[in-house]
């Protein structure tokens, strides 16, 4: 972000202020759609593109990031392939939802609720199931709606809690459905210059910030759009401030010149969407903690946690213990397994004033599937913690158990001793996986997976999850 420091801060001021007053709309594009996989992340477009391309039975020389599936289109188009049979094609190499954990930037974007109206470029669910899972504890209640010429129109958003605009369309087996070439976001685009088939929704973007977030727009679409969501010559607007958080963009120096000269309120930044959307996160949820009304004491930070909706305590979650320095990373633990569909209980969130704090925490320990207390240095204090509380908790637990069942799985985050006498000796003699800052890796998430739905099995009588 090419800002000195002072605008920088008065820039984050700024947008934080429109969202609290839930004006801001974010557009979400593909560079948010990175599939944590082994110890990277894979593009789901990429996945996608090398998919098709091998179903399709064509080479292709690279890659190009934002392009990947336009460059398989090319070359199979360039062999006079069947242009439906693509777009079927592409459908049918679409893994499953169950199969496609969630990016964390959407989880993070879910997570604030001032955000009601999303615009995606994309024609993907993952920003859906990512409502679902944060806001609505895994029942599908964001509403969807698809655009595509000759689509109804999803009318205002009115008092809605989430909606969704996939403005070029979902996937499907038929070519009028969504876009997949440039070819097919031209038309889009020329369509929704038509008063008889532009979304009313698309209207309120004339008065509310755009927070436009990796969408890989090339030139011509990036002005297309910005003029659409205006609602009258972009040099003639006034008090009206677009974010453009996409690298592919923002490098484009002719887009630049012309921000500059015809809408110099325009924000371009030319760093990473998903460094732009982790930052954003961050200083949300600094703003906006939800302690636990009278709580004393070192309580963690409140925040609501993936697949667990509003103040409930599910029966068979994963409890994550730790200490409130160590937020963060546990944070990133809570999101890994949210996005492989685990319902994780992260913090206090789930108690009201009034409530008997020590019973409820019981009650989420003796309920839960698994314990994973989070390891630091900032556990071997001293002092009198919270934490030590919930650990006593599942150490009563732990030998109700029998020998073959995990329950209690220690997870080190930094180069705590597992031999540190500060720690309670049942933890000493477990086994211990280490996660630096809390960045988990695939083997720890699918043995988590596999113990959660092994017992989300049992409770189902013995039928699959």
């Amino acid at each position: 972000m090419s800002m000195p420091p002072a605008d920088l801060e008065l820039f984050w001021e700024q947008l934080l202020e429109y969202i609290e007053e839930g004006r801001v709309v974010p557009v979400v594009g593909q560079a948010l759609l990175g599939l944590p996989m082994g110890e990277g992340e894979v593009p789901l477009y990429r996945l996608l593109a090398e998919r098709l391309a091998a179903r399709l039975k064509v080479e292709v020389e690279s890659y190009p990031p934002g392009s990947e599936l336009d460059a398989v289109a090319y070359r199979y188009l360039a062999r006079a392939g069947n242009v439906q049979y693509l777009y079927s094609s592409l459908k049918s190499v679409m893994p499953p939802p169950g199969e496609l954990p969630i990016p964390r930037p959407l989880l993070q974007l879910a997570r604030i609720e001032k955000f009601r109206l999303f615009i995606s470029t994309t024609f993907d669910s993952l920003l859906a199931r990512a409502l679902d899972q944060v806001r609505f504890g895994g029942e599908a209640r964001t509403e969807v709606f698809s655009y595509s010429p000759g689509a109804a129109d999803p009318g205002d958003i009115g008092d809605r809690e989430a909606v969704i605009l996939h403005l070029f369309g979902k996937l499907s087996a038929l070519s009028s459905e969504y876009a997949l070439t440039e070819e097919d976001r031209l038309e889009f685009v020329h369509s929704l210059q038509s008063e008889g088939t532009r979304p009313r929704v698309l209207d309120e973007l004339a008065e509310r910030p755009l927070l436009v977030l990796g969408n890989g727009f090339p030139d011509w679409l990036a002005r297309f759009f910005l003029r659409i969501g205006a609602g009258s010559r972009l040099s003639a607007r006034r008090g009206k401030t677009d974010v453009f958080a996409d690298r592919m963009a923002g490098g484009g120096d002719g887009l630049v010149l012309f921000l500059r000269y015809f809408s110099p309120d325009i924000q371009v930044f030319e760093g990473d969407a998903v460094e732009f959307v982790a930052e954003l996160a961050r200083r949300w949820e600094a703003a906006h903690p939800v302690a636990p009304a009278g709580s004393t004491g070192d309580l963690p930070e409140g925040v609501t946690a993936p697949g667990t909706g509003r103040a409930e305590l599910h029966p068979g979650a994963i409890f994550l213990s730790y200490a409130s320095e160590d937020i963060d990373a546990a944070r990133a633990i809570r999101d890994a397994l949210a996005a492989r569909q685990m319902t994780v209980w992260f913090d206090k969130q789930a108690l009201e004033g009034g409530d008997d704090f020590r019973l409820k925490i019981r009650r989420a320990i003796q309920g839960s599937c698994l314990f994973v207390p989070v390891i630091s240095r900032h556990t071997l204090t001293e002092t009198p913690r919270f934490f030590r509380r919930e650990w006593n908790e599942a150490l009563d637990l732990a030998p109700l158990f029998p020998p073959n069942r995990p329950f209690i799985l220690p997870v080190a985050i930094d180069d705590v001793a597992a031999s540190e006498e500060a720690l309670p000796e049942l933890f000493r003699g477990l086994h211990w996986t280490r996660l630096p800052a809390g960045r988990t890796d695939e083997p720890f998430v699918e043995r988590l997976r596999d113990l959660y739905r092994k017992y989300q099995q049992q409770e189902r009588g013995g039928q699959p999850p």
